[in-house]
């Protein structure tokens, strides 16, 4: 993906999240800031909130292997590049602080830091809602607990928003104080089953913060200008969101979906900037996972779905919960690769199901005996119609570890041709179901164990 143009791309999830989206954002951001061209690099966190883990396997500047996850800053701290937070951001604060000081220590990061002034501010109360929600079974949605759900109705409710600029002002206990009484009935509820007093849940609230906002008080922005002003100087944008297509707030598979707009077309008017300056890239796990509730079509709770989960480790890095893993599904992928105007598509994990016989999905049977390659709002009773073709390839034979670096490097330096047949074949077959091209393909948790060579 080398180019003399600026870099300037857009990075979302194409199934239910966990897709490999941090990965692909460091590698991003490492080559733009690679370049050494005298532009800056930014990476703009677009949506999401700490319900959103991604996990970076990079090293740290002693030169020592380390895996990074962030839940509320983006993806560029390994990198050391400048990062910004968007206005759709669930913005947690503490998260946020505690990964850039992880950064500070781990990577000497010093890049500049922008939070968008009118994002909103997750708090304790958002928190202690979503809790209460969860454990009761008939409003239980999946979540994660961390008060995203809550926030997001704040958002929408617009009087019980509190922004950034609110936060770091001297207005701020007086703002809070006002939200927590329209909200009073709704807190109190929450507040009664964790014995807490709505008094001391608000002097808690102003305690924990009082630092925190003072911290964070220089890196407030009108984000949308200064981004512009990246634009304008020719540096290298690049755009990250949180989760999987599959669990945008109006496309995704209702009602077990999180709470914000993933697809990529919205991050554009809400960061300022147009959709034309930008490549748009989906992130698709050769397998699709999904980790909480909802239906997922491929589901296989056989051999290749205990067997991928146990070797490929696939454990939720937000919560540790286990991931429910299912074969290819390009049924779904096509539709959100549509939604989301991609130009190409990063595959991840191959390497990861090497050796395993993978079925295709290729349409969906409905429980009225309909054979569709259409996604519909409900999932529930639709089942993979799979192709009669079947695949299975091998990247490297019995080698130990020194050996799979060795091979994983040479199929990098020597691109996609060096790929088995069989691997060759599921790409292009995959590129002429889904219409969208593949334009990379990871076989390693690393920065560099992607494959751009020859698409």
């Amino acid at each position: 993906m080398i180019s003399k143009k600026p870099i300037r791309r857009a990075f979302v999830g194409l199934q239910w999240g966990d897709e490999g989206k941090g990965k692909v954002v460091d590698e991003a951001a490492a080559e733009a800031r690679d370049l050494n061209d005298g532009h800056k690099t930014i990476v703009v966190r677009t949506q999401g909130g700490p319900n959103a883990g991604h996990t970076i396997k990079t090293i740290n500047s002693q030169g020592t292997p380390v895996t990074f996850i962030t839940h509320a800053a983006p993806s560029g701290l390994p990198s050391n590049v400048d990062i910004a937070i968007g206005p759709h951001v669930a913005f947690s604060p503490k998260h946020f602080l505690k990964e850039i000081n992880e950064a500070r220590d781990l990577f000497n990061y010093n890049g500049r830091i922008m939070i968008s002034e009118r994002v909103g501010i997750l708090l304790d109360y958002h928190r202690l809602i979503d809790e209460i929600r969860e454990n009761n079974i008939s409003t239980s949605v999946g979540s994660t607990k961390n008060g995203v759900g809550p926030f997001y109705e704040d958002v929408a409710r617009r009087t019980t928003r509190i922004t950034f600029a609110d936060y770091v002002s001297s207005k701020f206990p007086d703002r809070l104080r006002e939200v927590m009484e329209i909200k009073k009935s709704e807190i109190e509820s929450a507040l009664v089953k964790n014995n807490i007093s709505f008094k001391d849940c608000l002097d808690k609230i102003l305690a924990a913060h009082e630092s925190l906002r003072h911290q964070l008080a220089s890196y407030g922005e009108r984000l949308e200008y200064r981004l512009n002003e990246y634009l304008e100087d020719g540096n290298h944008i690049i755009i990250e969101g949180a989760q999987g297509s599959g669990l945008d707030v109006d496309m995704g598979t209702i009602p077990d979906q999180t709470s914000s707009h993933l697809l990529a077309p919205h991050a554009f008017p809400g960061l300022g900037l147009s959709r034309s300056d930008f490549e748009i890239y989906g992130v698709e796990k050769i397998y699709p996972t999904r980790v909480g509730k909802g239906e997922m079509p491929t589901i296989d709770i056989k051999n290749f779905g205990k067997t991928v989960q146990r070797e490929a480790r696939e454990i939720g890095a937000t919560t540790g919960r286990p991931r429910r893993v299912g074969y290819p599904d390009w049924v779904f992928v096509k539709h959100t690769a549509r939604l989301n105007d991609c130009d190409g598509i990063i595959l991840t994990r191959v390497d990861d199901v090497q050796n395993h016989e993978l079925q295709v999905c290729v349409a969906y049977c409905f429980p009225d005996g309909n054979i569709l390659n259409e996604v519909p709002l409900y999932l529930q009773g639709v089942t993979p119609f799979y192709a009669n073709e079947t695949f299975n390839w091998n990247l490297w034979n019995n080698l130990d570890e020194t050996g799979i670096k060795m091979a994983r490097k040479k199929y990098v330096e020597k691109g996609k041709f060096a790929l088995p047949s069989n691997l060759r074949e599921f790409i292009s077959e995959h590129d002429n179901y889904v219409g969208c091209p593949i334009k990379g393909v990871s076989i390693g948790p690393y920065r560099g164990d992607t494959i751009t060579k020859g698409f």
